[in-house]
């Protein structure tokens, strides 16, 4: 009975870790990710919009041309912007990350953006990382 019990918890717990991916359409999206996108990325044709869910976990991905991904929580919030050929866009960054961002890496720019609830975390274009608090102060660089 005790394998039985372990062996039902394993299951459950690979149920649990798998995510379905899901593709859907841009219509589909929560409100406010349709917005993010139309108000940030316009004119950047859509390539994938995909639906994720994991246990109690639901996310969402778009995939733009040009190598941009943007990936929303299950409200349409922002979690994360990737510009794999260039630079997001100043607009969608927290005013004060962009600042203190500017400040001490004037020559380089931000590839990707990550806002987990807890901190934010931008790459640059040379591979640096920069760790932000919920308020915005940076508290880890990492080269």
């Amino acid at each position: 009975m005790k394998r039985f019990a372990s062996l039902f918890i394993a299951l459950l717990g690979f149920i649990a870790l798998h995510a379905e991916e899901l593709p859907i359409t841009f219509g589909e999206l929560p409100q406010n990710a349709k917005i993010f996108v139309l108000t940030y990325f316009k004119n950047i044709p859509l390539k994938e919009v995909y639906m994720e869910r994991r246990a109690s976990l639901t996310q969402y991905e778009v995939k733009l041309k040009g190598g941009i991904d943007l990936q929303f929580d299950r409200t349409g919030l922002c979690t994360e912007v990737t510009c794999d050929n260039g630079s997001v866009p100043d607009a969608v960054m927290p005013k004060r990350i962009l600042t203190t961002t500017k400040k001490h890496f004037p020559k380089n720019y931000i590839s990707k953006y990550e806002n987990n609830g807890r901190m934010y975390e931008i790459e640059l274009d040379n591979g640096t990382t920069l760790t932000f608090s919920k308020t915005f102060r940076l508290v880890d660089i990492e080269e």
